[in-house]
C-alpha cells in the first residue's frame, strides 16, 4: 500500500541524515499523511467541545456486497494525553479489508482538564452514534468491534462490562456495547496494584471502574495483546483478566509479546510488532465472520521488507 511505502520512505530518509542513524527530525505526522485519507465528522458536543470521529471506508472493489463490520478505534490515553492519529495505519490496512474503520477522539486530561469517566461517557456515546447512523455508514450494528489501547481501552471495555457512566444527552435505549473487543496493553485494574487508582475522584470510584471485578458470563469475545515488560500498564492485570474470563466461559484470547513493552505495538516504534498484532487482529476478525478470509493479504508491507 502505497501510503505506508510513503511513510517508511520519510522515516528511511531522516535515518540517513542523522549521525548513526539516530533521526533529529521530528516525528512523523501521521494527522497528515494518513488522516486526509478519511472524512472527519463530529459524533458528539459536549459543552463548549467538539469531538470529532474520523472516517476510512474500502474502496469501491473491496466493498462488500452486504453492510459491512466496522471497528472503532480509541487511543491510548493513561485519561491524560494521547494523538487520535495512533491507530490511523491499522484504520487504513482494515479499510482494505473490507470494513469501515473510525478513529474516535475522546476527551482526555491534558486538553479537556477531564478524568476516566468522562472517557468512558465518550465511548458509549461513540458505539451508540455508529449505531444511530449504521443505515448512512453502510454498516451492521451488529459487528462493532471495539479497538482501544491503554486507558481506551478501558474506556471502550467498560462499555461492555460496566454500567452508568452514560453522558445524559445519549439515548439509553441504544445500545452502547460493541460485539467484540481487540486491546492493547489495556487498564483492565484500576487498584493500587494496577493502573490509574489516583486518576480517579477517590479509590471508590477507581474501585467501581476495575474490570477485573465485574467480569460475568456472556460477555462478547476479546482479543488481549500485551508486552511483558510494560512498566507503564502491569502485564499481570491481563493475565489475571484472561483467566478469571475463562472462569466465566467468555472466548477470551491473551496474546503474550515477550519481553516487549508499553505501546510496543505502535506502527511508528516497531513495524513488525505492528505487523504481528495486525495479523492476529486480522485472524481475529476472519474467526468471527466480520472479514472474509484473504490468504495473500500483505498486511500493508509493499515496500517496506
Amino acid at each position: 500500500m502505497q501510503l505506508f511505502a510513503n511513510l517508511a520512505a520519510f522515516s528511511s530518509e531522516a535515518m540517513e541524515h542523522s549521525p548513526e542513524g539516530i533521526s533529529k527530525a521530528p516525528p512523523i505526522d501521521r494527522n497528515r499523511e494518513l488522516f486526509r485519507s478519511a472524512s472527519e465528522v463530529t459524533y458528539k458536543v459536549s459543552g463548549d467541545t467538539n469531538l470529532s470521529a474520523f472516517i476510512w471506508n474500502p474502496e469501491p472493489q473491496q466493498m462488500p456486497l452486504y453492510p459491512r463490520s466496522v471497528a472503532a478505534f480509541f487511543f491510548s490515553s493513561g485519561w491524560d494525553h494521547g494523538q487520535v492519529s495512533q491507530f490511523a495505519p491499522h484504520c487504513v490496512y482494515l479499510a482494505t479489508r473490507g470494513m469501515t474503520t473510525i478513529a474516535f477522539e475522546y476527551r482526555v486530561g491534558s486538553k479537556h482538564g477531564t478524568g476516566p469517566r468522562e472517557a468512558m461517557s465518550d465511548a458509549r456515546s461513540a458505539i451508540r452514534w455508529i449505531r444511530m447512523n449504521a443505515a448512512e455508514l453502510g454498516i451492521n450494528p451488529g459487528k462493532i468491534v471495539g479497538v482501544g489501547g491503554s486507558g481506551g481501552a478501558h474506556a471502550i471495555a467498560s462499555a461492555v462490562m460496566l454500567k452508568g457512566y452514560d453522558d445524559p444527552a445519549d439515548d439509553p435505549t441504544i445500545n452502547a456495547a460493541p460485539n467484540a473487543l481487540v486491546l492493547f496493553n489495556p487498564v483492565l485494574d484500576t487498584s493500587k496494584d494496577g493502573f490509574g487508582l489516583d486518576r480517579f475522584p477517590d479509590p471508590k470510584a477507581a474501585k467501581a471502574a476495575n474490570l477485573i471485578n465485574a467480569i460475568a458470563k456472556g460477555l462478547p469475545p476479546m482479543l488481549i495483546m500485551h508486552g511483558t515488560a510494560d512498566r507503564v500498564v502491569p502485564f499481570n492485570g491481563s493475565y489475571t483478566f484472561t483467566r478469571k474470563m475463562a472462569r466465566k466461559k467468555n472466548k477470551t484470547r491473551l496474546i503474550e509479546f515477550n519481553t516487549q513493552g508499553h505501546g510496543f505495538f505502535n506502527f511508528n516504534l516497531s513495524f513488525e510488532m505492528y505487523k504481528a498484532t495486525l495479523g492476529a487482529m486480522d485472524e481475529f476478525f476472519v474467526e468471527l465472520g466480520f472479514i472474509e478470509p484473504d490468504p495473500n493479504a500483505g498486511l500493508g508491507d509493499d515496500g517496506l521488507m
